[in-house]
């Protein structure tokens, strides 16, 4: 059975903001005047080309992005969604699994509450579009960073001012979860009670604890040196949230930045190579020698001593017609019956 989208593919296709057209409008033009750029240095020139456009051109694409937006409005008007997608042509629940194969988000009810926000998160979604308007030219990463910055800049006051909010949005959500009524086969957040089951591990024996240290990457190793300096910055942060921030301040550092990481890397596989060589022979030498094979000892053949025969028997081996012209001896005509009987 085929898997549903997760999106209606007769649904109104979504309107782009001014930015975007200006990106699908230019992008061939700028990868034949810059054909050895990546594709993030594109993106940087794209959006460094669009910051400089005068303001005259930036209206024009302003007016095409409106145009735009009315005709998807007047799409979605007459859009009439088939079983399962809501009224944009979106899957009321989206598959669980990615194109790659890979698990997703486990699937949630629609109806459940929304988790609430830390007082960063906040800060961050009530932020970005100011941040974006004032900082067009700036990646996902360096604006990232920058929110970071400005959110450790606030004064003692406006930080307080978003604590506030945050435990009102957390008392907002307990208040919430403790009405919650799961519907059947979802548990008491609302998430599907089979995307809980233990997934299934390989068996593998024990580890050798003299085994080396497998090596870390460049990203293992800002982690550790981050992660300490973001626990001062925001205490009591969750966990995921933690990982949020790790995630933007590595992907916001310029490539002199991550070189440091990226050196201690190539030395830890360095250590890693030369560890596992020592230990591949010291596990060789400690196996036990191969059996020695035991040499089959072929027993020498024996001389028998010749039969002992009497002395009828002799004569008969010596001379068989003697032996024979002496038994018909005695009656000559037995010879003569027996060879006409035979």
């Amino acid at each position: 059975m085929a898997k549903r989208p997760s999106r209606d593919p007769g649904a109104p296709k979504r309107n782009l903001s001014a930015y975007l057209l200006y990106q699908n409008a230019m992008r061939e033009q700028f990868k034949a005047l810059n054909p050895g750029m990546t594709f993030g240095q594109l993106a940087k020139y794209t959006s460094a080309m669009y910051a400089e456009l005068p303001p005259t051109e930036k209206e024009a694409w302003g007016a095409r992005a409106e145009a735009d937006k009315a005709r998807y409005l007047h799409e979605l008007a007459s859009y009439v969604p088939p079983p399962g997608y809501d009224s944009k042509g979106d899957a009321i629940i989206s598959p669980l699994t990615t194109k790659s194969g890979r698990k997703g988000k486990p699937e949630k009810d629609v109806n459940a509450p929304k988790r609430n926000m830390s007082a960063y998160l906040l800060y961050q979604n009530a932020m970005r579009d100011q941040f974006k308007r004032e900082n067009p030219g700036m990646t996902f990463g360096q604006l990232a960073k920058y929110t970071s910055h400005m959110y450790r800049n606030l004064t003692p006051e406006e930080k307080a001012t978003w604590v506030a909010r945050s435990q009102q949005d957390k008392a907002r959500y307990d208040a919430e979860i403790a009405a919650y009524v799961p519907p059947p086969g979802h548990d008491a957040r609302g998430v599907l009670i089979e995307d809980h089951r233990p997934r299934k591990r390989n068996k593998r024996g024990p580890k050798d604890p003299a085994a080396p240290k497998r090596p870390s990457g460049a990203y293992v190793f800002f982690t550790n040196d981050m992660r300490p300096k973001v626990l001062q910055e925001y205490p009591g942060i969750k966990f995921v949230e933690l990982g949020k921030v790790l995630g933007e301040r590595w992907r916001s550092l310029t490539p002199e930045q991550k070189k440091r990481y990226e050196e201690l890397a190539a030395e830890d596989k360095v250590r890693f190579q030369m560890e596992m060589q020592q230990y591949t022979a010291n596990q060789q030498a400690q196996q036990p020698p191969p059996p020695v094979p035991v040499p089959q000892v072929v027993a020498p053949q024996q001389h028998l001593p010749p039969p002992v025969m009497s002395e009828a028997h002799h004569h008969y081996y010596a001379d068989p017609n003697a032996a024979y012209a002496a038994q018909y001896a005695h009656d000559p005509y037995a010879q003569h019956a027996q060879y006409h009987t035979a």
